[in-house]
């Protein structure tokens, strides 16, 4: 299909959409089709030459780079008062995909065709990320425990319209501090499809797989079909990218798809040319764009991609000729400009969430989440350990021939010093900088196997392997992250039926999104320290410890409140991995393996 039927799609996929809620049949899968395949149908003139080149790759980038635009695009309605409904969502959409129809791309070349075996292998690609993600969450209830964050921030959208608005459960009621633009599409799914908001609780599958796309097209455009192939198939195995979904970390999955679509520009823009070439503006405002996205979906991720990529640019220019550098020093200013341009009320919503914060917690509070080498290895499996220490050993030989890797090469460098930035005392979760890893060395990985003689098969053998490590290894992580069972959410039956309107239950930290969002009551959770990021909600989840642990004070607290339940988890344990001390108050009214519902009383 040519780039110019590609908005007429586009635009075909919102009134279609349309007509079937008119006609009482919405789905969930075409309101997500609506918000983020057909924005980025018709956007394409915004990706880099060498991606439209490729109609597969095309394809391929389209779902990431529709969410960021409808993504920025929702905060910004929001932010200016316009509510968050069916027909405003619907419309702006429709006027998304009218710029893509009007819009007149550049010549991007002879177009590539896709062969049947490159299609075959993605597919197959796609297609083991599926069943090994599945592996993970593919059942009901679903492991992890901020997928309930998620599903709450969503209905409350969908109820109230907006974005900058509180949260009526969590620590007694709080602002909703998370990044905004995958809540967003979420909540306004919910109002295009009439879904109930429990049926987002796989909303994660959606983009883990778009994560697996855009590393295959920012991988196929710059380094050809069997670079490509090989990335897409490598991302989709990890181990680690099973496990992030154990414990449910959406915004990061889809901060990684985003960092993809963001490295896709930048190698883009680093590829060397030896004559001048007309300035590609569009492309260098879909970087801005894809950035300012980055940053609304995962704000650390944003700052990660910036640590990394500008240093990357400043030696670009040094080591670059004349016409290189006006290039390079065009792609940058049109980026930044557009990502102020576009980014005002963006930028604006999440300046309001931050003032919220109360701060950052000291680094201490962190210290037990520091990376086990071993355990990491282990979640990028061994195989691949070593064959990308051996491709990072190889490329930084000969990084001035390649400099497209360069921003690779930064973000492993700018993810392990983070993992261990506790040395100098900066505050944040460092085991978590372990998840970057993948989408910094898998290209590198599937860059050196295709430039092999027999690399393709090596690196199909490689997969192979991986894949049937990943395959055992998901059991273990759905088990280590499955906070609920059935006979656990049996117990929270018995509590709803018995709390008042508004009343107060305390939790310890394995249930504390999850009874926020099963209960819909006020709830006061124990998060460890390394749990939270807003300095603002450690004085609650200090008082959820006392009235946990018995003290006076607790007992004190509990009174005011007005607090009648504690649920725990039996099987809890610390950021250290360690046994949680099992409560010291109250009666024992429900146990089951996961869940012990106790009823304050005299102290034990």
């Amino acid at each position: 299909m040519s780039a110019r039927r590609l908005p007429v799609l586009a635009l075909a996929l919102v009134a279609f959409e349309a007509l079937v809620q008119a006609l009482g049949a919405g789905s969930l899968a075409l309101a997500f089709a609506v918000l983020i395949v057909a924005p980025g149908l018709a956007l394409t003139p915004l990706l880099p030459a060498a991606v439209r080149r490729v109609p597969l790759a095309t394809v391929a980038a389209a779902p990431t780079l529709g969410f960021a635009a409808t993504g920025v695009l929702l905060i910004s309605m929001s932010r200016v008062g316009i509510p968050l409904e069916a027909w405003s969502a619907r419309a702006a959409v429709a006027a998304l995909c009218l710029v893509g129809l009007a819009w007149r791309p550049g010549d991007e070349g002879e177009r590539e065709r896709t062969s049947p075996g490159e299609a075959v292998a993605l597919a197959a690609a796609l297609v083991i990320g599926v069943v090994l993600q599945g592996r993970v969450i593919g059942e009901a209830p679903v492991p992890g425990n901020d997928w309930a964050k998620y599903l709450l921030y969503a209905e409350e959208i969908r109820r109230q319209g907006s974005l900058l608005i509180d949260n009526p459960y969590w620590m007694l009621g709080v602002p909703f501090r998370e990044d905004p633009a995958t809540p967003a599409v979420y909540g306004v799914a919910l109002e295009l499809s009439g879904a109930p908001a429990g049926a987002l609780v796989h909303g994660i599958w959606l983009f883990a797989t778009m994560g697996v796309l855009a590393v295959f097209a920012l991988v196929r455009s710059a380094w050809g079909p069997v670079a490509g192939c090989l990335a897409a198939a490598l991302y989709a195995v990890l181990p680690i990218n099973q496990n992030i979904l154990g414990w449910h970390g959406l915004a990061n999955v889809a901060a990684f798809a985003l960092l993809a679509l963001v490295l896709t520009f930048v190698v883009d823009v680093l590829r060397r040319r030896e004559t001048p070439e007309p300035t590609p503006w569009a492309q260098h405002a879909g970087l801005g764009l894809a950035l300012l996205a980055l940053a609304a979906t995962h704000a650390l991720s944003g700052a990660i991609a910036v640590v990394a990529i500008v240093p990357v640019a400043v030696i670009a220019l040094i080591a670059a000729r004349a016409h290189e550098r006006r290039r390079l020093l065009v792609a940058g200013g049109t980026a930044a400009a557009a990502f102020l341009a576009l980014g005002a009320l963006v930028l604006s919503d999440l300046v309001v969430r931050q003032r919220t914060f109360g701060g950052t917690q000291d680094f201490t509070a962190y210290l037990g989440t520091k990376v086990d080498l071993g355990l990491a290895l282990r979640d990028l499996s061994i195989p691949f350990a070593v064959v990308a220490a051996l491709a990072l050993g190889a490329f930084l030989v000969r990084l001035r021939a390649d400099r497209r890797l360069w921003p690779f090469v930064a973000i492993s460098v700018v993810a392990v010093a983070l993992a261990y930035s506790w040395v100098v005392e900066f505050p944040l979760s460092y085991l978590r900088m372990v998840y970057f890893l993948p989408l910094a060395l898998v290209p590198l990985v599937a860059v050196a196997l295709a430039g092999l003689r027999r690399g393709a098969a090596a690196g199909a053998v490689l997969a192979v392997v991986i894949a049937v490590l990943a395959w055992v290894q998901a059991p273990n992580v759905r088990e280590f992250y499955a906070f609920s069972d059935r006979a656990s959410l049996r117990g929270l039956d018995v509590v709803a039926a018995r709390l008042a309107p508004g009343e107060v239950v305390v939790t310890d930290r394995c249930w504390s999104f999850l009874a926020t969002w099963l209960l819909q009551t006020r709830t006061l959770p124990a998060l460890a320290s390394a749990d939270i990021g807003p300095a603002a909600e450690v004085p609650f989840a200090r008082q959820a410890r006392t009235i946990i642990r018995g003290s006076a004070a607790g007992r004190r607290r509990a009174q005011q409140l007005g607090v009648r339940y504690v649920l725990v988890d039996p099987t809890c344990t610390g950021v250290d991995g360690r046994p949680i001390p099992p409560p010291l108050v109250g009666d024992v009214v429900y146990v089951s393996r996961r869940l012990a519902v106790l009823e304050l009383g005299a102290a034990r």
